[in-house]
């Protein structure tokens, strides 16, 4: 049989082409939606004829006073998208629901949906629910595309536990908080897919920050207190990522992961939680769900021994990882296992940072823990601190299935550590236990040298890196199976190391300043003074008076140098602050609201043939500033410019 080949020419329906309703909160009368018409109210938007590929643009340097409730849906090649439109110097449009609103942008079985360049509050007086962002389905089934993304969040003021009688605790069902993900229902499985949070500010929220919950939740492996929470049958969420977002001052939890399978959060910071938020709260923390990935956050600041550690391996979890995450200064603590009554399973902990954190550094509820695996972190019990390493209940025959390998606890000044542990499951092998830490009678070759971290206290992950001499850590590690091929750093391992660096051993810093002594001395200052950290946390900080400057010589190195600091901006001025380390000036130009108010990392790095680099920021991120040469003074050089400049864990070193 012959075939011809025929020519097909399909034909094409060319798509509609996308509409964009405008918005303008300062204007008196309402208009067609057009950019020369615009509405001046949110009111109308449920009832708006939204196809695929629109957008709702709401005009900068305006406010609304209505609640923005989307209940139309785009598609996977059109999202509907929600932003801004007008001068690019203009500040973000912001909404605001009514006093009598609960939420200030509700999402309502909605998909492909992508929420941006909004500045959004609803302020109370904490006895009502109230959200910033509510993203809420309801039998449904699988709900997707949806982005919350450059987001300016603040003074949500929603229920925390009150005095009243009657109010609940502002989270499980109907949670208050900045931004809060619900799938409700019992008739059809409702669940989210490819739901993404980023780049979002998030500030004065409660009780929660970003917070999700799922009525559809019951499955063998979850705890039974839950049951009396959620009642329908496991739909787990999927493909969910939290990454670079800020949040600072939380009332209550900071970020928390329920109901999802293989969620990541990555590159997020939290600057104090727990705020009069009552009840229990931890930083970051995930509970009934599989395969969770926690890496490059950093929480600090959690104000309350009910849990209060920075991280929280709850109940009905197995395969969670977190590695390469800072915590520092709080009250609970590092890390909380809790599995109650259904184990914990199949976790890791490994090349993570736990600086001055308080009370515990790793707490067990009641409950068995299967196949956990904590290694290679590093851990510094602070001046004045008495911390548990590890607790759990004793005399109730647990059985905490944990190897507990290759990491480092050292304490400085009259920092101690403890231990209040008694299963013989929970094994001990091959960790440097540096300073006043008691001896725990199961542990195996554990190693009682100093470990060589280069400068031990501050909250800079660059001065726990090793020194070449004298550094008992340093090609000591044991091997572990699955072990990770990058460290803390995000260099390749090339060093058996103990701890959370995996490289080879670093010079000893020329000089160090903390200023927890209360001392400038032996930086030469003008308009400077040492007050208490304006985050909450322990210790001393300079605060530089607007025009301020302080500065302090070095020893020019052939082999280049490092200088790390770090900094809060008071605020943005016209007159820029500035860090000068010898022939190089870093000018913090043009500084955004968003940069202010927050600790933040400069690294300057000179390389022998004088190149050099300069970067600002967090585990939520970096950001590259340029360098300019001038005349080198030979001195580390700090000036605040026109605004207030706190700054503190300076340090320099040859590289």
């Amino acid at each position: 049989m012959k075939f011809t080949l025929v020519q097909y020419v399909p034909f094409l329906v060319p798509l509609a082409s996308a509409t964009s309703f405008y918005f303008d909160g300062s204007l008196s009368s309402n208009g067609d939606g057009s950019q020369s018409k615009p509405f001046n109210t949110l009111t109308g938007i449920p009832s708006l004829a939204l196809q695929p590929g629109d957008n709702i643009l709401l005009k900068k340097g305006t406010k609304f006073g209505q609640t923005l409730h989307l209940t139309k849906s785009g598609t996977a090649q059109s999202p509907i998208t929600i932003g801004s439109y007008g001068s690019d110097t203009a500040s973000a449009p912001v909404v605001q629901c009514p006093a009598t609103g609960i939420n200030s942008i509700l999402l309502e079985g909605v998909e492909y949906v992508t929420l941006q360049d909004l500045e959004i509050t609803n302020p109370g007086d904490n006895t009502t629910v109230r959200r910033g962002v509510y993203v809420y389905a309801k039998d449904k089934g699988a709900v997707a595309g949806i982005t919350l993304q450059r987001l300016y969040i603040h003074d949500v003021t929603g229920r925390t536990p009150s005095t009243v009688t009657g109010y609940s605790t502002g989270k499980y069902a109907n949670a208050t908080g900045g931004i809060v993900i619900e799938a409700q229902g019992n008739t059809t499985g409702t669940y989210f897919t490819g739901l993404t949070i980023a780049d979002n500010l998030l500030v004065n929220v409660a009780r929660q920050g970003i917070y999700t919950w799922s009525n559809w939740c019951r499955r063998p492996e979850l705890a039974s207190f839950w049951n009396s929470l959620c009642s329908a049958t496991w739909y787990a969420s999927t493909g969910f990522t939290v990454k670079n977002n800020r949040l600072v001052n939380v009332a209550g939890d900071g970020i928390v992961i329920t109901g999802n399978e293989d969620a990541k959060t990555v590159n997020n910071l939290i600057q104090g939680f727990h705020y009069g938020g009552g009840g229990n709260s931890a930083g970051i923390w995930t509970a009934n769900s599989v395969g969770s990935y926690f890496a490059y956050n950093d929480v600090s600041g959690g104000q309350t021994t009910g849990d209060g550690m920075s991280y929280d391996v709850d109940h009905s979890t197995s395969g969670t990882v977190f590695e390469y995450n800072l915590s520092h200064d709080n009250e609970g603590g590092f890390f909380l296992l809790c599995p109650y009554d259904k184990p914990t399973t199949n976790f890791t902990i490994r090349y993570n940072l736990s600086v001055n954190d308080r009370a515990r550094i790793f707490q067990v509820c009641p409950g068995d823990l299967v196949g956990g695996e904590i290694y290679k972190n590093t851990i510094l019990i602070g001046n004045g601190i008495s911390q548990q390493v590890v607790t759990a209940p004793t005399g109730k025959n647990l059985s905490l299935d944990v190897q507990f390998t290759d990491n480092i606890v050292k304490t400085v000044g009259s920092g101690t550590g403890h231990w209040n542990l008694d299963s013989p499951e929970f094994l001990l092998n091959n960790n440097v236990f540096h300073g006043a830490i008691d001896s725990f009678p199961g542990a195996t070759d554990s190693i009682t040298n100093p470990p060589g971290l280069a400068a031990p206290g501050l909250r800079d992950p660059y001065a726990y890196k090793l020194l070449s001499a004298s550094a008992s850590a340093l090609d000591s590690a044991v091997a572990i199976a699955g072990d990770a091929t990058e460290d803390f750093f995000g260099n390749r391992v090339t060093h058996k190391n103990i701890g959370f660096y995996g490289g080879a051993g670093t010079k000893v810093p020329q000089w160090i300043s903390s200023f927890d002594a209360g001392t400038l001395s032996p930086w030469t200052t003008n308009s400077a003074s040492i007050v208490t950290d304006p985050s909450g946390n322990l210790g001393k900080s300079v605060l530089l008076g607007a025009g301020g400057s302080l500065s302090r010589s070095f020893s020019v190195s052939s082999s280049g140098l490092r200088f790390n600091v770090r900094l809060w901006f008071g605020g943005a001025s016209d007159t820029a602050a500035t860090v000068q380390v010898g022939g190089i000036k870093v000018t913090f130009s043009n500084l955004k609201t968003t940069q202010v108010g927050w600790w933040q990392i400069l690294v300057v790095e000179i390389a022998a043939d004088g190149t050099s680099t300069a970067k600002l920021g967090s585990q939520a991120g970096t950001s590259s500033w340029p360098v300019s040469s001038v005349t080198s003074s030979g001195d580390v050089v700090i000036s605040a410019g026109g605004s207030s400049l706190y700054l503190d864990d300076a340090f320099i070193t040859s590289l």
